[in-house]
């Protein structure tokens, strides 16, 4: 009976480390069911735009776009203040040109755009936007007012909004849980105007947009 007693206890252990492997194995299938929702839920959105700000101040605006009368197109607006000014950047306005904007002197400057996005590769900026499933679920948090789960992507950890799948936040360290940047005052399908420079502006032609 002796001799039984260790076999025993060695059958419980392995026992017991399978049912914690089975465990594992089952909380990462239910992490990965999770990032898969939020990247579709995210991919849903055709365009959006957010404020950025840090620490209470408000940094810039943000516009993005995914499609153009039903077809995949990518084109993006920043608002932002700079040297005192009002200045706005367009990305990609038309598929053919940039625009850097100043709306306090009602002028343009339009150049060619970089080309980096194009039509070879406008259907995979939503996976830029939205593509978590390569990330690792950290925890979950409330940031205002929204359910998100903490999803930590290459070095960054971001939270992401349970009901919409977009970044609700950038955090530096997981141990405060304290936004480096929060995104707020979401707006979602934007209105084509918004990537376009209103009639009456001086457009001023340029080989390059230089900053």
């Amino acid at each position: 009976m002796k001799a039984i007693f260790p076999i025993l206890f060695l059958i419980m252990g392995l026992m017991i480390q399978a049912c914690a492997g089975m465990g594992a194995v089952s909380g990462n299938h239910q992490h990965r069911a999770l990032l898969l929702a939020l990247s579709t839920k995210g991919r849903d959105i055709s365009s959006y735009a957010y404020d950025c700000v840090v620490q209470g101040k408000w940094i810039k605006r943000m516009y993005f776009q995914f499609e153009k009368n039903g077809r995949p197109f990518y084109r993006f607006r920043e608002d932002l203040i700079r040297g005192g000014r009002r200045f706005v950047y367009i990305y990609n306005a038309d598929g053919a040109h940039d625009y850097q904007y100043y709306p306090d002197d009602n002028k343009a400057f339009q150049c060619p755009t970089s080309g980096a996005w194009n039509e070879s590769n406008y259907d995979r900026a939503r996976d830029w936007h939205f593509d978590y499933q390569e990330g690792a679920i950290m925890g979950q948090e409330v940031i205002r007012g929204q359910k998100c789960r903490l999803v930590k992507l290459q070095n960054n950890i971001y939270a992401i909004s349970d009901e919409t799948g977009v970044r609700l936040a950038k955090m530096n360290q997981i141990t405060d849980k304290t936004p480096a940047m929060v995104y707020e005052n979401f707006e979602f399908d934007l209105n084509d105007d918004v990537f376009e420079i209103p009639s009456g502006v001086r457009i001023i032609n340029r080989k390059e947009c230089l900053f």
